[in-house]
């Protein structure tokens, strides 16, 4: 830490294109793109802001063309992608990136060095950034142009005739109105600079990204006009975009910003891998459209997702004195519930939520139970959290809407053939890929854990229930051993319905042997440990389909449809093997091999904290070697099981420390 790519890199476009950088500001909005600041997804921006009136995230400042002009010689920063063409090519120009307290780009223009700096304000749509030369033998200046879409940022834009053009003067800036809707845009400066209004139209950027996931990949930004800002050495100067007209005190906030950072990162523990995936973990704090705390599910293009927070919290918000926050997160999702059940998917409205997930209310039971190892914290539970895992417990027992309920057997089936309401979702032409209505063997592992855990907090709590969850586990251990067992396999089937088996060879499995809780025993629960480990373990993850098995698909990449076929039929997951490692480390008698293994996974993921989202873990990786990252640069699932997993094993290794010391 930091994480810094030279010279040698930066000016390799075929390298530097493939390392995104990403920025926060704890709200949901973000400013992110390649080294280079040539983007390649229409996710990039220098100000994606999170809006409430239109709710979502919206790209108002894509970029800025910006360059240095020493006498009359202009000198570009900028580089931007057309069909077939990188211009201007600024990269030639730069020496260096690091995404140390903020991304920081460092240029070395025919002997001048200059430093350019980004930085999201904290809470605000705002974005600031800052210019310094060290040393300048001419008189110099700052040519930047501001480029604006001004759209939802799963949209494109192309040059049309409602995009008002007219600025109007600001403090120490311009203000634009570009369209009705969408808030007021300000660009201002400090610094001695003049501004020459020129609206113009650039067209036809490329994002080859997007080209490759199969979308559309063609934009065209609008410049409002030319800002001119004298540059002495030794004096920076700060260019701000924001949604509100700002105090003349840019360089006031941006030292705020900046300190608050450096003060957080000095805190850090741990050591690389640790401190980086701490210091992205914070990247996913965000809030809910009615301001209370959540987290956001990946970047750049997801938003507060149930499932994926409840899985998060114990890695995210476990080993940095951010108790209090994770408690917060809990009542805000306990908050959304209905019908017995945490939002899959949290909307501008609590009438644009989303309930289509079985799982994500037992998770949620999860990140109950590690908070209160993690904090002790009972009086915290009881109340809000309390009352949410009770009704979570009653809604599934009398069964509630998409086909959620509980049998005779104490097992819980849930979804319909058109319906999907486990974690693999995903559908093509409208159909699932991976149907898994009936009884899914995580969602039963999740219940057992979730009844047990709902006995001994009842118990706690002098709560009636627990009498109720105490009698029901029992039945439900036998119930899931005597439905997914398979004896010749000696692991556990994925999907029972009825007669039906699916006993494709899948990672859902080992939640049966991760959780607090579990349903098997002992000798099971290695038989099935050992068959994951042989077919569907991989440095980076764990595949969700065996290569043995029919419908295998080793690569995650291609089209829409493409990839949502290998999404969940073979593709890895990082955020499995966190899941793996509580059942190896729990398991195993040799536990010196075990963590031997998982340093060596771990070791893998520090390698790949440089390789795509910068400092960040990606959303997935191909099953088939060598494993290609895919998805979401920065998943929060990914980010956070792999800190846990550190964690994890950095615990076993002082445990067994001790124990040889003895």
């Amino acid at each position: 830490m930091p994480l810094t790519i030279d010279k040698e890199i930066c000016i390799n476009a075929n390298r530097s294109l493939a390392l995104e950088w990403l920025d926060t500001n704890g709200t949901g909005a973000y400013a992110s793109s390649t080294i280079l600041g040539c983007h390649t997804r229409r996710y990039h921006g220098l100000l994606v802001a999170r809006l409430s009136k239109p709710a979502g995230k919206f790209v108002l400042l894509s970029k800025l063309d910006d360059a240095l002009v020493l006498g009359d010689q202009e000198h570009p920063l900028s580089v931007h992608a057309y069909p077939g063409i990188l211009y201007p090519t600024g990269h030639r120009y730069l020496t260096g990136f690091d995404d140390g307290i903020v991304p920081t780009f460092t240029y070395d223009v025919g002997g001048t060095a200059l430093t350019k700096q980004i930085a999201l304000v904290a809470g605000q749509n705002t974005v600031i950034v800052r210019y310094e030369a060290a040393d300048l033998r001419v008189g110099a200046k700052l040519r930047v142009k501001p480029l604006l879409a001004y759209r939802d940022h799963h949209a494109l834009t192309r040059e049309n005739m409602f995009l008002r053009v007219r600025t109007f003067p600001a403090r120490e800036g311009f203000k634009i109105d570009p369209y009705d809707g969408l808030p007021p845009f300000f660009v201002q400066i400090r610094g001695r600079f003049e501004f020459f209004p020129a609206p113009t139209w650039y067209r036809n950027f490329e994002y080859h990204r997007d080209d490759r996931r199969g979308f559309p990949a063609h934009e065209d930004l609008f410049s409002p006009g030319v800002f001119e800002i004298e540059l002495s050495a030794g004096k920076p100067v700060y260019l701000s975009a924001s949604v509100d007209e700002l105090p003349d005190r840019l360089g006031e906030m941006w030292d705020e910003e900046v300190s608050a950072r450096r003060a957080y990162d000095e805190k850090l523990p741990g050591a690389t891998l640790e401190k980086a995936l701490i210091k992205t973990a914070r990247k996913f704090y965000t809030v809910d459209p009615c301001g209370r705390p959540a987290v956001t599910a990946g970047y750049p293009w997801f938003l507060e997702w149930g499932r994926d927070a409840m899985i998060s919290l114990p890695g995210l918000m476990s080993y940095n004195g951010e108790t209090a926050r994770y408690l917060e997160v809990l009542r805000t999702f306990a908050a959304h519930r209905r019908h017995g059940l945490i939002p899959n998917f949290i909307g501008a409205t609590d009438e644009t939520n989303a309930y289509n997930s079985a799982d994500a209310s037992l998770w949620f039971g999860y990140a109950v139970q590690k908070y209160l190892e993690l904090s002790k914290d009972h009086a915290g539970v009881k109340g809000a959290v309390w009352d949410a895992l009770k009704d979570i417990f009653e809604s599934y027992r009398r069964g509630t809407i998409h086909g959620i309920r509980m049998l005779d057997s104490g097992l819980i089936e849930a979804g319909t053939p058109e319906v999907q309401v486990t974690w693999m979702d995903a559908m093509v032409d409208g159909r699932p890929v991976t149907p898994r209505n009936g009884c899914a063997v995580e969602l039963n592992a999740l219940w057992y854990n979730f009844v047990c855990e709902l006995a001994a907090l009842g118990k706690r709590f002098k709560d009636p229930v627990a009498a109720e969850a105490a009698e029901l586990a029992p039945r439900i251990a036998a119930a899931f051993n005597e439905a997914f067992w398979l004896e010749s396999e000696g692991r556990l089937a994925d999907v029972v319905s009825g007669a039906k088996v699916d006993a494709s060879m899948r990672p859902n499995q080992i939640f049966a042997a991760s959780l607090p809780h579990s349903p098997l025993e002992a000798d099971r629960a290695l038989s099935m440990l050992d068959a994951v480990r042989r077919q569907l373990v991989t440095p980076l993850g764990l595949r969700t389909l065996s290569p043995g098995e029919p419908g295998y698909c080793g690569r995650y990449q291609g089209d829409p449809k493409a990839r949502d076929t290998a999404y969940h039929n073979g593709t890895a997951w990082p955020w499995l093997l966190g899941h793996y490692g509580d059942a190896l480390l729990r398991l195993t008698s040799d536990k010196q091999a075990a963590i031997n293994t998982l340093t060596r996974y771990l070791s893998v993921f520090e390698k790949h904290l440089d390789e795509e989202g910068l400092g960040a873990i990606s959303e997935v990786f191909d099953g088939d070697p060598p494993p290609t990252p895919g998805g979401c640069i920065a998943q929060a699932w990914s980010v956070a099981e792999i800190l846990r997993l550190s964690k994890l094993v950095e615990r076993e290794k002082k445990k067994l420390s001790r124990r040889t010391a003895r």
